[in-house]
């Protein structure tokens, strides 16, 4: 597979601006805004492989990560995928030397690859598990730091009380563990969740964003996870092979997600603006 990039036009772009320009002049969502430069005099390179919710969060990913003009970012993202898909162009990326591999995936069993392992069982479980060991393996020995994204819970999820539903979060935590300081295991889900990993679908807007979601107990909200109770658009949600087509209006929960995986990284490598 080649790279993928989710479109950046639209309303959704120029939101997206306004957002980039206030978090590097004021300092806004991401407390690491005043961090310092990176020594190295190069960019920092991240490569970010990912599904469906990779593919929605990716155009404010690059741009958080880019932001401070000292990395640059290239997407391996796309519907519907597992870790398994990727493989072949994570062996090519590797021999590169990133810094940085990122990888988001919610356990997504559409692919041949994944054939014979439903998604949700104890072998898809496995399954990932393997396939990321290799994939972390390849990359510790190009010196990359691997950074493990946890996914959020969804509605059916939610609804039928899934107590399997965070399997795959809590493997891929686990296997972190075994790489200290070269493996971080990020909790993004949680930025689009409620209290105690609840489902949501609206959530108090922030501060920068824009506020079109409905008022919940007298708060303004945005709305953050797509009608399918997946997905991040608040316009649309996936197909049943799991793929998303480009938000064309700001989605307040891609955003979040994107932050949430981007923050740790910005903090380690030191890539925000000065000042």
């Amino acid at each position: 597979m080649s790279d993928s990039e989710a479109g950046r036009g639209g309303p959704r772009r120029v939101w997206w601006i306004v957002i980039v320009l206030f978090l590097v002049v004021s300092g806004g969502a991401l407390a690491v805004v005043s961090a310092p430069p990176a020594s190295d005099p190069g960019p920092v390179r991240v490569v970010l492989f990912g599904d469906s919710l990779a593919y929605e969060a990716a155009p404010y990913f690059d741009d958080l990560i880019q932001a401070g003009g000292h990395a640059t970012v290239r997407n391996f993202v796309f519907g519907g995928t597992a870790v398994c898909d990727w493989l072949p162009d994570m062996r090519s990326v590797a021999t590169s030397r990133p810094q940085v591999a990122v990888m988001e995936f919610a356990g997504d069993a559409f692919t041949s690859c994944m054939r014979g392992c439903p998604a949700g069982s104890s072998a898809a479980v496995s399954r990932y598990c393997v396939d990321t060991t290799e994939a972390i393996h390849l990359f510790l020995a190009a010196g990359t730091h691997v950074y493990l994204e946890g996914a959020p819970i969804d509605y059916s999820q939610w609804v039928t009380h899934d107590s399997h539903w965070d399997d795959l979060n809590r493997a891929f935590s686990a296997l972190a563990t075994g790489y200290p300081g070269r493996v971080t295991y990020v909790d993004a889900g949680d930025a689009v969740e409620g209290p105690g990993h609840s489902f949501s679908w609206t959530l108090p807007c922030l501060s920068f964003e824009p506020c079109t979601g409905p008022v919940v107990a007298g708060v303004r909200t945005d709305v953050v996870r797509s009608p399918d109770g997946v997905h991040f658009c608040p316009a649309h949600g996936g197909n049943a092979q799991g793929r998303v087509s480009p938000c064309d209006v700001y989605s307040s929960g891609a955003f979040r997600f994107a932050e949430a995986m981007a923050a740790p990284v910005i903090e380690d490598f030191h890539l925000a603006a000065a000042g």
